[in-house]
């Protein structure tokens, strides 16, 4: 076993095969690839990446797979170790450019099976069992009981985003993201093909749903972390060409670090430049929950200033994508009728327009603000 220091976890041990495939290109090509894109441009300490990260899920998957043998266990830590490989550079930032109807998922797989990663499954594993693993890392289960593997990676409360949620907040500074995690994987129980949270874990799991409601409100969802995406995303429209996506050699090849030396070294870039790296990136002109505001001060805008000139940027996201289960007294709840905490958390709203920063003032004498 090789040990990993981590300031999550003390350690994560890798075995031999783990260690082939952390060694590999496609894989160490990770440490280039930040978390959490551009937000180290808010949150400076937020230089943590995607390696790190995967190897927290795999460390994660481990201990929620502990019930499984020991052959399906490893099955699993691969899983999780596997699990965001196919990332483009600055993460889900720019995960709107992959070609059409593709998702980070789908280059994950391409990535498995198309380079030496696939080659050093094969040492191991049988085809049949390197497809399991792919349909478990990709979140396609073929019957119930992948079902329950691919939710410990991918889950409600599964590996990856008990991970990211501690690991952002560390690297972020902040205190939102942190929750008793060892609390709630000794409650989370398997019943009927389903994974619950034993009713001694309620408080865990609150606090769990209370992080990640925090973390998107304060950090994921930051005001100037959304408009340095925008641009961001803008300037690598102009710089990814679709053969970037074709040819997996290539796409391997592309990481933060290539895409920021084109934006410095280019001086057809210099306005994308000024905007991301130079703190000239366009301003907060209104920031609401109410979409009828939001629209009126839109269309009022478009009336008078050059729609290249504005940026509008609409987020929602609910407090939890699926059901999540509470047992208390031999008897199965949804959370929300055991938790009135958990029944007040409501879908996360914001509707932002930025101006271009010499518009700024006369922008907001327009709208009255």
């Amino acid at each position: 076993m090789k040990e990993f220091a981590d300031p999550l976890y003390g350690f994560v041990r890798l075995n031999d095969l783990e260690l082939k495939i952390v060694d590999s290109l496609p894989f160490q090509r990770l440490r280039y690839i930040k978390q959490l894109g551009v937000a180290y441009l808010v949150f400076p300490s937020a230089q943590h990446t995607r390696f790190e990260h995967a190897a927290g899920v795999l460390n994660i998957s481990d201990k929620l797979g502990s019930f499984l043998p020991e052959r399906k266990r490893r099955l699993l830590r691969l899983a999780g170790l596997l699990h965001d490989i196919g990332h483009p550079p600055f993460s889900h930032t720019t995960e709107v450019l992959l070609p059409k109807e593709k998702t980070h998922e789908d280059f994950t797989e391409r990535v498995i099976r198309e380079t030496e990663v696939y080659e050093f499954l094969k040492e191991e594993y049988s085809e049949e069992e390197i497809e399991e693993l792919i349909r478990i890392t990709l979140g396609k289960p073929a019957n119930e009981e992948e079902e329950i593997l691919t939710t410990i990676i991918t889950g409600e409360f599964g590996a990856d985003r008990m991970d990211y949620l501690r690991r952002d907040a560390y690297f972020c500074g902040v205190s939102y993201g942190f929750f008793d995690y060892n609390r709630l994987i000794s409650t989370l129980r398997v019943e009927e093909g389903r994974w619950l949270v034993d009713s001694s874990g309620l408080v865990a799991l609150e606090n769990f749903l209370v992080s990640r409601y925090f973390m998107y409100t304060q950090v994921y969802f930051h005001k100037v972390v959304r408009i340095l995406s925008i641009h961001l995303v803008e300037f690598m429209k102009k710089f990814l060409k679709r053969e970037s996506f074709e040819d997996i050699r290539n796409y391997i090849k592309l990481n933060d670090a290539s895409v920021i030396a084109r934006i410095f070294e280019n001086e057809e870039f210099k306005e994308d430049f000024e905007r991301i790296f130079g703190r000239k990136h366009f301003r907060t002109l209104l920031s609401t929950e109410d979409k009828e505001e939001y629209t009126e001060v839109k269309e009022e805008l478009l009336k008078h200033f050059p729609k290249d000139l504005l940026r509008f940027d609409e987020i929602f996201k609910l407090p939890y994508d699926k059901p999540i289960y509470v047992k208390k007294g031999g008897k199965v709840f949804k959370a929300e009728e055991v938790s009135t905490l958990i029944a007040s958390l409501r879908p996360i709203e914001r509707f932002r327009i930025y101006i271009d920063r010499n518009l700024w003032e006369e922008g907001k004498k327009l709208i009255g603000s």
